[in-house]
């Protein structure tokens, strides 16, 4: 199953110790300027991230939580200081109409040619519009490749809570950003509406939203 482009995918189980050391770090290095709500910030982000594997033990005496509420939050300022020529916006195959008319490329994934089947076309022209990326992934493996290969430094991904479960389990997290071999990026996360990789669907108006923060008169 691979409906996700990949890009909230982090690790817990293997770094741990790089989480708690950054965080250590990141604290030190900034405490004395860090507002209160930032350092607040930090502390949540890590405490979710270190205690997701004992997520069904939490969640049998009450404590659930939004991981991936959590790191957009944590990500956002961050994400929104990355020049708009350098995010992007990468959908998952799972969104695209079952009569959609693109082709597929080995270096970009699947071309979108707006042909109003769903609404990745009208994502696409309002990236366009406001100088961002625009990548529809078949995998999240190729999601990764893709983004080294494009040197993109901030991208909106879509999963469903299958891959993203997956993906914390295989995927280096930082609080600079989700590792991807030598390089760092900074995810923003929106949930699909179903772990299915076919005819799936989101909630486009909040990826409009997520797209247009931060620019001029959004």
């Amino acid at each position: 199953m691979n409906c996700i482009p990949g890009l909230f995918l982090v690790s817990v189980p293997n770094e741990r110790c790089e989480l708690f050391g950054n965080f250590s770090a990141a604290r030190m290095d900034g405490w004395g300027t860090d507002s209160m709500t930032q350092a607040c910030g930090r502390f949540k982000f890590v405490f979710a991230f270190f205690f997701f594997p004992l997520r069904s033990l939490l969640g049998r005496i009450g404590l659930r939580y939004d991981i991936s509420g959590i790191a957009n939050a944590y990500y956002q300022s961050a994400f929104d200081g990355i020049p708009a020529a350098d995010r992007a916006v990468i959908l998952p195959h799972c969104l695209i109409g079952e009569k959609c008319k693109s082709r597929f490329s080995k270096e970009d994934g699947i071309l979108c040619v707006n042909c109003k089947q769903c609404r990745c076309g009208e994502i696409q022209t309002l990236c366009r519009e406001q100088g961002l990326r625009f990548y529809i992934s078949p995998s999240t493996n190729f999601t990764k490749r893709l983004v080294q290969r494009k040197g993109i430094l901030a991208a909106i991904g879509a999963a469903c809570e299958f891959e993203i479960e997956k993906g914390i389990r295989s995927t280096p997290i930082t609080l600079r950003g989700v590792r991807l071999q030598k390089k760092k990026v900074i995810p923003q996360a929106i949930l699909t509406d179903r772990c299915d990789c076919l005819d799936n669907d989101i909630d486009w108006e909040r990826l409009r939203r997520m797209i247009l923060r931060g620019a001029p008169g959004a």
